[in-house]
């Protein structure tokens, strides 16, 4: 099917900067036509499936990093797909998070309280109830919010904004912490939310989000993390401008790597309100930024040039093991796995199939590329793939682990990201 060919969904093209409402944007990388990343679908739905534009942005007066064209709420989230629960790495990781933010900052309080903006299905709400913490959540996925099994935590089944925050302010009260993982990617309104958050937090409470890095975007080259989806990139540049616009800050930083393919841990507070110093890790950061030109749009037009040449890398290999005879199936039918396969323009012509572990996959098809998505199990019905393009690189340390017997029957990984390589026993 060709771009022109494609039909459009609707969408909303922002015209002004998601953190200072300036209009000094520029466009820095371009994605063509595309589906939703998470959009995967029944054969019986391919005549009707939509895609959208989809353009990288760079705000010239606060650098926040973004797609400008939105795609509404209602229709990213009506069939959400990602259910946090099934990833092991994923739930140890938001498991940790719980205890050091107990630890930290919640210990010694009077009837301890944490929320959480976008909690999907309360993986990290649960470990803080078993601490003790009061937790409710907010998240406006109504499938994976109708899966929680669990009378400790409290969801709320919506958006989070500075209404709905008011709203919960007369019913719950303020809270000590006010947590989200990832979620801050998603968020077209982001004005709103922060304003919502300096409702719902104390004076004297923590703000502590983690979000996928700009640097690590940018030094890794990841563009299989931009769609629509996910709205904002960011960089304590752009945290600085935005959170000071509210009286807030940024007092710690703390990289997690392995997780997502890296990710930053950022602990905002109200100005004035505690006492502990600014860390080092804060300003080391802003120094690298400045370094690093993040605040300069050829720092990110040279970026796009890169991850053109990355496309061609691995339509390179996959080209070769083809003309071979080889078997190529795809491993993990995720979001990233999703803007590879169209970037690139991978579908049944290169992969029999694509294996994930998400039971409530199995039986869809990918985005826009149209291939099967089946359990590991078929891999033993044959024939043997002898390559597995590993869309979920990220996690690559596990997988390795969990399909350990795929290895020593000669199977391999082709690892995309950030540099193609080939990943054997």
């Amino acid at each position: 099917m060709k771009i022109k060919d494609k039909p459009l969904g609707k969408f909303i093209q922002r015209r002004s900067c998601r953190f200072c409402e300036s209009k000094n944007l520029v466009k820095v990388l371009d994605f063509g036509v595309v589906p939703l990343a998470g959009a995967f679908l029944k054969e019986s739905e391919f005549i009707n499936e939509k895609f959208y534009p989809l353009e990288l942005n760079f705000c010239k007066d606060c650098c926040l990093v973004q797609v400008s064209n939105v795609v509404p709420a209602e229709v990213l989230f009506k069939n959400y797909f990602y259910f946090s629960s099934a990833i092991k790495t994923l739930v140890e990781h938001l498991a940790d998070f719980a205890r050091e933010t107990n630890n930290r900052f919640l210990k010694g309080r009077v009837n301890p309280s944490v929320f959480e903006i976008g909690c999907n299905d309360g993986v990290m709400l649960k470990p803080f109830a078993k601490l003790g913490v009061k937790a409710v959540g907010i998240d406006p996925a109504t499938n994976v919010v109708n899966s929680i099994d669990s009378k400790e935590i409290t969801v709320i089944n919506d958006y989070f904004s500075e209404p709905v925050a008011e709203r919960l302010r007369r019913k719950q009260g303020q809270f000590d912490a006010i947590t989200s993982s990832y979620s801050f990617a998603h968020i077209d309104n982001m004005i709103s939310v922060i304003k919502g958050v300096k409702i719902l937090l104390k004076d004297d409470g923590v703000f502590i989000f983690e979000v996928y890095y700009l640097g690590t975007l940018i030094e890794e080259m990841q563009y299989d993390m931009i769609y629509h989806e996910h709205m904002n990139y960011y960089s304590l540049m752009a945290l600085d401008n935005f959170l000071g616009a509210q009286g807030m800050e940024i007092f710690d930083i703390i990289f997690t790597p392995g997780v997502r393919s890296g990710a930053v841990r950022f602990y905002a507070r109200n100005i004035g309100k505690r006492n502990e110093p600014v860390s080092g890790a804060v300003k080391k950061m802003r120094s690298d930024e400045v370094s690093r030109g993040y605040d300069k749009e050829q720092t990110f037009i040279s970026y796009a040039n890169k991850v053109e040449k990355t496309r061609a890398e691995l339509l390179k290999v996959l080209d070769g093991f083809k003309r071979q005879g080889k078997v190529i199936i795809g491993y993990g039918a995720s979001g990233r796995g999703t803007m590879i396969m169209n970037f690139c323009g991978i579908d049944g012509k290169y992969l029999d199939y694509v294996v994930d572990d998400a039971p409530a996959k199995h039986g869809f098809y990918t985005p826009g590329t149209h291939v099967l998505i089946k359990p590991w199990e078929a891999v033993k019905d044959g024939p043997f793939p002898e390559y597995a393009l590993l869309f979920a690189w990220s996690f690559i340390n596990e997988v390795k682990k969990r399909r350990s017997d795929y290895l020593e029957a000669g199977g391999k990984f082709i690892v995309p990201l950030p540099e193609v390589q080939i990943a054997g026993k």
